[in-house]
């Protein structure tokens, strides 16, 4: 009985977009060829392909357009051209792609033509990128994309993927295909396996079966394997949507700094800050305590909080240490409050544990919300495959904690949009998406990150993908905390996160935070690690003005301001022995002069 696989592609033409072909090989001696640019194929890749769709479809018209250089490297601007060139020949039943771009820069306009190829009819079927990165135009939803497997035992054996980014698992078998002048050779790859399901699917299309849904369910119905991912994956409400206009914030501990010390980069106005009963900083200016910042707001007792007023948030900082010192349950205490006097709640801590009061919360129409990464952030559809970013990306990191990098990343951010560069953002801060940060990956202390690894280093990429789709200028991450171990005598002190965050955010330049007396071997050693992990470079330091008044304590407070004939001194001494320019935390002229190095760097 014939079934569609007896079929060979009568009426069937097919668009081949690759490095050309061999036509002297006697494979194509009876071949339906027609060459739509200079198709002299000379790496081979493209012969090898061809011949597995002809041997499969040998009465396909094929029509042959070589995309690839001498290098056998594609980008996206010629492929881009090359799909426009193809659509204008007329129609095709099927374009074929092994190749594609991991880098890709202009992503709205390959998407479009292939859009307009899927409304003609047209069935586009591409290779992924086969050291395992997520590529173009594979990944498109309007395209059969193609990965390899070990699971699969042939070429015209697959495994379908349901909701998810692949749509194939080819044979990931060796083979020996047709190569130059008569010669064969031995391949592997996705370049390899795709070509048999663009067979498949012209021997679909000889049936009759048409369209791109039709087409999936055919390929689905005639896998030998069907796998489905258990998608628990959504996006998190973010902050731009819950608006504020005037707030509160309780209490006054290190991660509310930055919010009263950049108070002009915020989107509200901030109306009061308050402490617990404890603390030594009520009664007292904030430019008294921070004595780096302007800000005249005098710090009052919560007890003095008039829930009436016309504030409609307040932002609670960190206050679990608090809580347990004064045998209190104060995000209790003030989400009841909220509840009360209908006000919204930004919340540094988890908010697990409150589901009863935050639904009470919603139900009077206001939210509450705490910066948290959890599984449901997790894209687990494209199976460990992560994004190319195309936007230039600088990374702050530091040799310890407390050293001014979320300021350092709130300075840039102001001062280059001041200066009309387009700035991403993706900070580690739990306030991050207050000053309007695209992402934030809040991983610092009481960290609300519950994830690590893979699914850690996925996330973060997914973020820096969804920056880069906005194409802007930069692109500035803020890591947490020390780089490499000070020792190796507590877990507690090895940097995971941030090794994850180095690995997920992949910044092509980084700023590295260092202290005035850090150790030349320790600071050398944190340059070797960063430079030789990725593919990066340490472009500058940024030297912290205060000193440590516990020498031993890698968590001690730093509230000794640094001479500045001193700290000259130390950046000099910095620059000459590590050969790295150095600029000093908090001095208008030197951010200055630390931006346009960065530039320079890009440019």
């Amino acid at each position: 009985m014939k079934t569609f696989l007896d079929n060979r592609g009568d009426n069937i033409s097919i668009a081949i977009i690759d490095s050309g072909i061999d036509a002297t090989n006697k494979i194509f001696k009876n071949a339906d060829l027609t060459f739509l640019n200079d198709c002299t194929d000379k790496i081979g890749h493209g012969t090898a392909v061809t011949s597995i769709i002809h041997s499969l479809v040998s009465n396909a018209k094929l029509y042959i357009y070589n995309l690839f250089d001498n290098q056998g490297c594609v980008n996206t601007n010629d492929l881009i051209r090359a799909l426009k060139d193809i659509y204008a020949n007329g129609h095709i039943d099927i374009v074929h792609l092994s190749c594609g771009v991991v880098a890709c820069d202009n992503i709205s306009e390959l998407y479009y033509i292939c859009s307009k190829f899927v409304n003609r009819g047209t069935i586009l079927i591409s290779a992924f990128d086969n050291e395992g990165a997520i590529s173009y135009p594979a990944a498109f939803e309007n395209v059969i994309g193609v990965d390899i497997t070990l699971h699969s035992r042939s070429g015209m054996d697959y495994i379908y993927l349901e909701n998810g980014a692949i749509n194939i698992l080819g044979t990931e078998c060796i083979q020996r295909l047709p190569w130059l002048n008569a010669t064969y050779k031995y391949v592997a790859g996705s370049s390899f396996a795709a070509p048999y399901i663009t067979a498949i699917v012209a021997k679909f299309l000889e049936n009759g079966i048409q369209g791109l849904p039709n087409i999936k369910n055919a390929l689905k119905d005639n896998a030998y394997q069907v796998w489905q991912h258990d998608i628990a994956f959504h996006n998190h409400v973010q902050p731009s949507a819950l608006s504020i206009k005037k707030a509160i914030i309780l209490p006054f501990n290190k991660e509310i700094h930055s919010l009263v010390t950049y108070q002009n980069l915020l989107p509200f106005r901030i109306q009061g800050v308050y402490e617990v009963g404890i603390s030594k900083h009520i009664g007292k200016k904030i430019s008294d305590i921070l004595q780096y910042t302007d800000c005249n707001l005098v710090i009052n007792s919560e007890n003095s909080i008039n829930w009436k007023d016309d504030f409609d948030t307040i932002v609670l900082g960190h206050v679990n240490v608090i809580s347990s010192i004064t045998n209190r349950n104060i995000i209790a205490e003030v989400l009841e409050r909220c509840i009360t006097f209908g006000k919204n709640i930004y919340c540094f801590d988890s908010l697990n544990e409150y589901s009863t009061q935050v639904q009470s919360l919603s139900k009077k129409g206001c939210w509450a919300f705490c910066p948290k990464i959890d599984q449901t952030d997790v894209d687990d559809t494209f199976m460990n495959k992560l994004y190319g970013i195309t936007t230039p990306v600088i990374g702050i990191f530091g040799t310890s904690p407390k050293q001014g990098k979320f300021t350092l990343q709130l300075a840039l951010k102001q001062k280059m949009s001041e200066m009309g560069y387009r700035v991403g953002s993706l900070g580690s801060e739990p306030s991050s998406l207050l000053f309007g940060f695209d992402f934030t990956y809040p991983m610092g202390y009481e960290r609300s990150v519950y994830i690590s690894g893979a699914d850690a280093i996925k996330t973060l990429n997914r973020f820096m993908h969804e920056i880069d789709q906005r194409k802007d200028d930069i692109i500035i991450v803020g890591s947490q905390s020390q780089t490499i171990p000070h020792n190796m005598g507590n877990i507690n002190f090895y940097p995971m996160a941030q090794h994850e965050f180095l690995l997920g955010t992949e910044p092509d330049a980084i700023i590295l935070c260092i202290n005035p007396y850090d150790e030349v071997t320790y600071i050398k050693k944190t340059i070797d690690y960063l430079q030789s992990y990725i593919n990066t470079k340490v472009v500058a330091f940024s030297l912290y003005p205060r000193q440590r008044d516990f020498e031993w304590s890698i968590g001690g407070s730093l509230s000794k301001i640094i001479d500045h004939n001193e700290l000259k001194y130390r950046k000099d001494f910095y620059c000459h022995k590590l050969g790295v320019p150095c600029f000093i935390l908090g001095d208008d002229l030197e951010l200055e002069s630390l931006i346009d190095h960065v530039t320079d760097f890009f440019v």
